[in-house]
């Protein structure tokens, strides 16, 4: 389960019938992440459009969500994180470097958005997120480690995540270099930036990055991160990972004429379905790479549409890569959505295979919902009226009946809509 508290969030919802689509021509497409593949391309499989952002203008990322608390580190552009280990909060005068060569470096896990490398020292309990804790009286998440970011230059700062306040959505928190020169206490707030996934931050220039297109806007990014590179070292890479709400399902060695994407389930959760698999590296100075043979993408998009993606180009000195795209089942109409993120319904598990999941979310105030369920054809098969608490609320919804397949859950109080993406397996 993803370490997130979710709050309710007015936004405006549009419900209307799908059309399923015949098959579509192929169509071919290139994305440019331009000469030494020094920016990050995100790219909507609907308008084919790409939107190109330098890598090396942000240091870390804060997710703008408003209960989440997911905290991700530039690593692919040499950032290095480490969690002071010698004292807690309190040493925050006297931090030194000493013995930095053996403390464990920190890095973003490459299969979840959720869990950026300020996240991972989490001790598994629901209210540890790695740099803070959840305080029950106050509802902030305040901030219990202190960390050394090496840059990519080579100098040394340290960095404390004093809080985040969720309630207004702003995060505080401070750095200096390691003698205490330089000293800045930011404080940023993110509802400005709800429509973006992360916002980023610069140390060098002491700002926020306003980096990411809308979240709306984009399935997939042609980027480079840090993965564990054959099992044996962390590595910055170049590859491909999915937006939240985007399902990926790998065929390997098929032929690429292949069209049945049914016969296993998309992935909901692992964003680097893609990633680097669909080339290998030949060697060489410098190293070329060959397309993989025999390997075809199913994607279900935003919108819950679905795609076939098949690799056919990677010229990595000019940063170009080339695919076939093809539409198999337009649900535009499905999810037109106006004005809203979708995601602020926590489903769990998600997908699911048995008969019943839970439906999470935070309220602050009580009140009644009613509760939707569609398919795919913009019918609803299942509907209920719901009492809800102020504070974390769960409920169990009977999904026995329900055929394998997609659907969209909405949640409606008032003049809030909540809605999240459904798999039946």
């Amino acid at each position: 389960m993803k370490k997130q508290i979710l709050l309710f969030i007015a936004i405006g919802f549009l419900f209307s019938v799908s059309s399923i689509a015949q098959e579509s021509s192929v169509m071919h497409d290139t994305v440019s992440m331009e000469p030494g593949r020094t920016y990050d391309a995100y790219y909507s499989l609907k308008t084919g459009e790409s939107s190109q952002v330098i890598r090396d203008n942000w240091d870390i990322g804060f997710s703008t969500k408003i209960m989440d608390v997911t905290i991700r580190a530039n690593g692919a552009n040499g950032i290095k994180l480490f969690t002071y280990p010698n004292s807690d909060i309190s040493g925050w005068e006297t931090m030194d470097t000493t013995g930095l060569s053996t403390w464990p470096e920190m890095y973003n896990d490459d299969t979840d958005w959720e869990y950026g490398a300020f996240n991972i020292n989490g001790n598994g309990s629901q209210l540890d997120f790695g740099w803070g804790v959840y305080n029950m009286t106050t509802h902030n998440i305040v901030g219990d480690s202190l960390f050394i970011l090496q840059m990519p230059d080579g100098k040394v700062k340290k960095l404390w995540i004093v809080q985040k306040n969720p309630t207004i959505n702003e995060y505080t928190f401070k750095y200096a270099d390691l003698d205490g020169s330089g000293e800045t206490e930011k404080v940023i707030g993110l509802n400005e930036y709800a429509e973006k996934n992360f916002i980023g931050y610069s140390f060098a220039s002491n700002n926020v990055v306003d980096r990411e297109p809308a979240s709306a806007n984009w399935d997939l990014v042609f980027t480079k991160y840090m993965t564990f590179y054959m099992e044996v070292m962390w590595y910055p890479i170049t590859g491909v990972l999915q937006n939240y709400n985007v399902e990926v399902a790998s065929y390997p060695e098929t032929d690429t004429s292949f069209m049945d994407y049914s016969i296993q389930a998309l992935d909901s959760f692992n964003i680097s379905t893609i990633g680097n698999n669909w080339y290998t590296l030949q060697g060489g100075m410098p190293p070329t790479y060959a397309i993989t043979d025999s390997l075809v993408y199913f994607l279900s998009d935003q919108e819950s549409s679905i795609w076939k993606l098949v690799f056919n180009h990677y010229e990595s000195s000019l940063g170009e890569i080339g695919f076939k795209k093809q539409l198999l089942e337009d649900h535009t109409n499905i999810s037109e959505i106006q004005n809203s993120q979708t995601g602020n319904l926590a489903i769990v598990p998600n997908p699911v295979n048995g008969n019943s999941v839970s439906i999470m979310f935070n309220a602050d105030k009580s009140g009644q919902a009613n509760l939707n369920i569609f398919n795919l054809t913009g019918s609803k098969v299942a509907d209920r009226q719901i009492n809800y608490q102020s504070g974390l609320n769960s409920t169990q919804i009977d999904i026995s009946d329900l055929p394998y397949g997609v659907y969209i859950v909405t949640m409606i109080s008032g003049n809030v809509t909540l809605t999240n993406k459904l798999i039946v397996q």
